[in-house]
């Protein structure tokens, strides 16, 4: 994933003819469901996130009707 270089904008902000301003790669995938080869979401990923919903369903209902 790309990200502004802020070391570098920094260092030249103050320049006369601008900043530079460059992008660099941190490594990070973006993050999502995980996919086979032909680009499908696999059942184990699909249930997971089925989960993970249900539970900040769960916890948001929770902080509603509890205060």
């Amino acid at each position: 994933m790309l990200k502004l270089d802020t070391a570098t904008y920094l260092i030249t902000q103050d320049n006369s003819a601008g900043p530079i301003i460059q992008y660099v790669d941190d490594g990070f995938e973006p993050h999502g469901p995980v996919t086979d080869a032909n680009g499908n979401v696999s059942r184990a990923s699909a249930a997971a996130y089925l989960v993970a919903y249900a539970l900040l369903a769960g916890v948001i209902g929770y902080f509603i009707f509890a205060l």
